[in-house]
């Protein structure tokens, strides 16, 4: 599989986001192997963007999979990049909105 990301590792058209790409974009970018615990945040965060075109707040994502804040970040961050921004580019969700939100 083929995909198109910028230069920070965004997705260049979010329309073209699936599950593969996902997985695809986990690893290559994170060396994150997704675990079910991870599409729970995944498809929250897909779900809420898909109705109310933004980013969910962290305390959200967590609770809607059952994670403490210990756990959210160590599924989804490395290094200087934060969970939610790990987050933010595996769902393909757009870089603009990403920053406006702050991931």
């Amino acid at each position: 599989m083929s995909i198109l990301l910028d230069s920070e590792g965004f997705l260049l058209d979010s329309g073209a986001w699936n599950e593969g790409v996902a997985e695809e974009i986990a690893k290559k970018q994170f060396g994150i192997e997704l675990t079910e615990q991870h599409w729970k945040c995944i498809r929250f965060v897909r779900n809420y963007h898909d109705k109310w075109l933004s980013v969910p707040m962290v305390k959200a994502i967590r609770e809607e999979a059952g994670l403490t804040s210990e756990e959210f970040e160590g599924l989804f961050k490395r290094g200087t990049s934060s969970g939610r921004g790990v987050l933010c580019k595996v769902c393909g969700l757009p870089k603009m909105l990403c920053i406006a939100a702050g991931c």
